[in-house]
């Protein structure tokens, strides 16, 4: 039996049929806007309960990637309506419809089929959106990456067919520091200079590369800069050319550094090539990898042959091949280090051979080094047979020094002897001891005395450096008065400062003063200067023996008013047998060992002598010797006299 469907139920399904396609209609228009996924399910959610049966229970979710979204009295119900939403064949979440109570069932539970089928609808449009708007955000995605790796890269400029200037990058206008709108139309040889790119653009040359690169110079803002342009053209059919892509460079720096390595390596090389020994680098195969050919020691057998075997390049003559000491190198990681004779020409070669290691720590190569010291071996052989000769030489000089001290020895007693007896009867003839002379034989025996007594001084100072040289002089040190030993120094001189009309004035801080010398040998230091002073002061000078105690040490100072020294000649003045110049010698006489062995027996008796002085103002001699501990000086005796002995002048 057919039932018979009622004017009330046409008009629900009516009512429910419009319900649908209204919210069909509104979800609709939320499709055709451009919102965000979030809003879009909210205003879903919101519409979708009015196409159902009971909207006033009806609630709605929506999980999406993980999210929830829902109606505000929305519970979950264990009768509920669902939809899967797959975006690009993966599930990606899932709507859902619950009533808030327990309502009859329908076709399925609670809910119509044309519910379901509704929301399947909703979902499955829901899903084409999302798909679609995913693709749109990847695709601003890798837009706004595009832009970013473009305004960042060398890529310069997109040109047309005909060569104009469509886009361009922040690296390019910041290379020719031009604005975007100064650029843009502009002509791609404003800024290329290509011969070959503007022939194909020209259309005139069927050049079919792939791309065309060019380096050239430019000036911008005054300064030269070096570009590199690198064209790639976009083809179309049959070849013609639809547009392309250029990419220009900044390459003054690197050309900047290149002609800077260029000449460094310009320079290493001509400093290699000018050295004069030969350098030979060997590879572990033994052929070499370069040299500095030296056409004295070897020369390349074949000029083509840029890594010729070492073997046949230096020969069995040149270098030893057994055992080879470059494969020793290689085998030992030692250094080497020979010399070689050549038998055909007799020369000698020092080898030298260094190991070069690899970051593993394995020798890769080996450096020889090979000079010529042919020429040194034979200095050094001469130098030997000289050094041979020299030390025959210097024996020999051993063996007549050591004559002349014996002959001086010989000497010494051969003339003190004569010596003795002239000066002692000439002196008993002066004295007037055996007999009154006249005045022509006293001028004459009065002359012998004084030569007499320079000849024994000459001859005590010449055994004195005969002796201090070998260092066999003998002191006797004990305890003497010095202003003693300076009486007896001016006695001795009397005749002299008499002859010359001289003055010798004297300020002693003291009476008497102890030290510890030699009686025989420290008046002599005082006779030496007080004749150099008496014999370069002229008639009626001044001699001056100052003498004063600082700090244990006595300081005697003896000037003269004579003819001074120069200030580059005083160093050398305690000099053996030195003399300020010849004319000294002439025309005042000496053998210039006076200021020698001055200074000898000063320092032997632990003082110091030193002379101040000035051409043409006299000279001024300072001794300071040490004095004994227990001397005992008069506050009184700044201006002591020397003894009564000494001659008033």
């Amino acid at each position: 039996m057919v039932r018979t469907i009622s004017d009330d139920e046409k008009l629900c399904t009516l009512e429910k049929r419009e319900r649908e396609l209204e919210c069909i209609y509104s979800i609709s228009d939320l499709f055709d806007l451009h919102v965000p996924i979030e809003s879009l399910l909210k205003g879903i959610l919101q519409r979708l309960p009015s196409a159902f049966l009971y909207p006033e229970f009806a609630e709605a979710c929506a999980i999406l990637d993980g999210n929830e979204y829902h109606t505000e009295g929305y519970e979950k119900h264990r009768d509920s309506l669902s939809s899967e939403i797959l975006v690009h064949g993966a599930k990606a979440g899932t709507i859902r419809v619950s009533y808030k109570r327990d309502l009859p069932f329908q076709d399925i539970g609670p809910f119509l089929h044309s519910e379901q089928r509704l929301l399947n609808t909703v979902t499955s449009r829901l899903c084409k959106v999302i798909e679609r708007k995913k693709v749109e955000a990847a695709l601003l995605d890798s837009e706004k990456r595009y832009r970013l790796i473009f305004d960042a890269s060398p890529l310069g400029i997109f040109v047309d067919r005909r060569g104009t200037i469509t886009h361009c990058n922040r690296s390019f206008m910041n290379i020719f520091q031009l604005q975007k709108t100064d650029v843009l139309g502009s002509e791609i040889f404003d800024f290329v200079n290509d011969d070959s790119l503007n022939r194909l653009l020209a259309g005139n040359s069927p050049d079919l590369r792939p791309f065309y690169e060019n380096e050239y110079s430019a000036t911008i803002s005054g300064k030269e800069k070096y570009l590199r342009s690198y064209y790639v053209p976009l083809r179309g059919k049959e070849n013609n050319i639809d547009g392309g892509i250029c990419l220009i460079a900044d390459i003054t720096a690197n050309k900047n550094f290149e002609e800077e390595l260029e000449n460094q390596k310009e320079l290493l090389t001509s400093t290699f090539n000018a050295l004069q020994d030969l350098i030979i680098v060997i590879d572990r195969d033994m052929n070499i990898v370069t040299s500095n050919w030296k056409g004295d020691i070897i020369e390349p057998q074949n000029p083509e042959n840029l890594h010729p075997p070492v073997c046949e390049s230096l020969g069995p003559t040149l270098m030893p091949c057994e055992p080879c000491p470059i494969k020793e190198v290689f085998s030992t990681g030692s250094m080497n280090e020979f010399e070689h004779t050549d038998p055909s020409d007799h020369r000698v070669r020092d080898f030298r051979i260094f190991p070069v290691y690899d970051t593993k720590g394995d020798v890769m190569m080996a450096v020889s080094h090979i000079r010529d010291i042919t020429e040194r071996k034979e200095t050094e052989d001469a130098l030997k047979r000289s050094t041979t000769e020299l030390e025959h030489a210097y024996e020999e000089l051993k063996s007549l020094d050591n004559l002349k001290d014996e002959f001086l020895s010989n000497l010494r007693h051969e003339l003190n002897t004569p010596l003795t007896s002239i000066k002692g009867f000439s002196e008993l003839l002066y004295d007037g001891t055996l007999g009154e002379l006249n005045e022509d034989q006293m001028k004459a025996i009065e002359r012998v005395v004084v030569k007499t007594r320079k000849l024994q001084n000459l001859i005590n100072s010449l055994l004195f450096v005969s002796t201090n040289q070998n260092g066999n002089v003998k002191y006797n040190f004990e305890q003497i008065d010095l202003v003693s030993v300076l009486n007896g120094v001016l006695n001795i001189s009397t005749d002299s400062v008499n002859e010359k009309n001289l003055s010798i004035m004297t300020d002693l801080a003291f009476d008497s003063c102890l030290i510890d010398g030699d009686r025989t040998y420290l008046p002599q230091v005082f006779h030496n200067l007080i004749d150099n002073a008496i014999k370069f002061t002229p008639k009626g000078g001044d001699i001056t023996i100052f003498a004063s105690v600082e700090e244990n040490q006595v300081h005697i100072v003896i000037g003269d008013t004579g003819i001074g020294i120069s200030e580059n000649d005083i160093p050398a003045l305690f000099t053996k047998f030195y003399q300020i110049d010849s004319s000294s010698t002439r025309n005042y006489g000496g053998n210039g060992l006076g200021l020698y062995i001055s200074k000898v027996i000063v320092e032997s008796h632990n003082g110091k002598i030193w002379i101040e002085s000035e051409d043409g103002t006299g000279t001024d001699v300072h001794i300071s010797l040490p004095i004994k501990q227990e001397n005992q000086f008069s506050a009184s005796s700044r201006s002591a006299s020397l003894s009564a002995e000494r001659p008033v002048l």
